[in-house]
């Protein structure tokens, strides 16, 4: 089995480790539409700097909800590749 960055993902997603995936995803930089990156970064930039985002006004909770649900939609499903 090949390990790529989107394999890497998808095993952390199905290990439910959304924080590391994001980690990952963040830098992604093609297959993934402007909208959805920059939640996903968002999301990722919220669970490492809570205090920072929610001093600028941001819905931390609510930011990091919508990447997680991103991510589960777009790399949720098997992560066996063979």
């Amino acid at each position: 089995m090949v390990l790529t960055k989107t394999n890497a993902v998808r095993s952390l997603v199905a290990a439910g480790d959304y924080r590391k995936a994001l980690g990952i995803v963040k830098g992604f930089r093609f297959g993934l539409s402007a909208e959805a990156l920059n939640k996903l970064k968002l999301a990722y930039e919220c669970m490492v700097h809570p205090t920072f985002y929610e001093q600028l006004g941001t819905d931390t909770e609510r930011a990091v909800t919508e990447g997680v649900q991103i991510l589960i939609e777009l790399y949720g499903h098997s992560a066996d590749c063979s």
